[in-house]
């Protein structure tokens, strides 16, 4: 498999992995991560896309796993939106369009970087939706005086890693950061608006049968307000990503993008 290496740019902290074989597909892949993760949660799929022929990049937002601090505004005061920035500062580095894969809070910031950029391909993987499709809210105590999280290990396990062992969970739930509270507060009231109409290209929304934080239901919804692809994965939770059965998941979305993208 391809090694993982890191790198910074403007501030960010970004992992990196490269296909072996010459010939390499033409569009880089940049991977966002979720609320209180960072670019490790991206670990298994890295190596398998960049084995797949992709030059793929996990960056971590501001204030998140190896990246600086924010030049201008705190962790406190930056929504989800606000990513849009991070995104840009990997996407920057490359000629080709970009595939951008955003998981969760992540993947909401994917769709409101695609509203201002056009994309070779956008999956969203679990995500968190904007206003316009909403869902149940959440009521997660939000204090906005102070940065948010992480939650208590047995709300992580309920919440973030609900198809892992105890083990993994704690494994995992160690490795997770503090949140900006305005995040977390749009990603359980549904507040962040994303103008459907600038957003083009091949998109594909993945629902997870046993996820509480996004359901498939809403996951549903979000598709049907793209008019995307959709894929429902059984017996799976929120991180879809580092789940015993991630390699399915991750191979439906090669498959899909060599028919949709490539």
């Amino acid at each position: 498999m391809s090694d993982i290496t890191g790198y910074k740019v403007g501030g960010l902290f970004v992992e990196t992995c490269k296909p072996r074989q010459a010939g390499a597909r033409k569009n880089p892949i940049i991977f966002v991560h979720g609320g209180c993760h960072g670019s490790w949660s991206w670990e298994k799929f890295l190596p398998h896309f960049a084995e797949a022929g992709w030059e793929c990049h996990a960056l971590n937002w501001f204030n998140h796993n190896g990246s600086d601090p924010h030049p201008k505004n705190d962790l406190i005061q930056r929504g989800i939106a606000d990513v849009v920035e991070e995104i840009s500062l990997v996407a920057g580095q490359f000629d080709a369009k970009s595939i951008v894969i955003g998981h969760s809070m992540g993947a909401l910031a994917s769709q409101k970087f695609a509203e201002q950029n056009a994309l070779a391909g956008l999956v969203l993987s679990t995500s968190v939706v904007p206003s316009e499709v909403g869902g149940a809210k959440i009521d997660v105590p939000v204090d906005f005086s102070r940065p948010w999280g992480p939650p208590p290990f047995e709300m992580a396990m309920q919440l973030f890693f609900q198809g892992l062992t105890e083990e993994e969970g704690r494994h995992y739930y160690a490795l997770l950061c503090a949140e900006s509270p305005r995040a977390a507060y749009e990603a359980t009231r549904w507040t962040v608006s994303v103008d459907k109409t600038r957003v083009s290209g091949p998109l594909l929304v993945l629902g997870a049968e046993l996820d509480v934080l996004t359901p498939p239901s809403t996951s549903r919804a979000l598709a049907d307000f793209y008019g995307a692809d959709y894929r429902f994965i059984r017996g799976r939770g929120h991180n879809l990503l580092l789940e015993p059965g991630w390699k399915e998941t991750a191979d439906l979305i090669i498959d899909w993008l060599e028919r949709s993208v490539c």
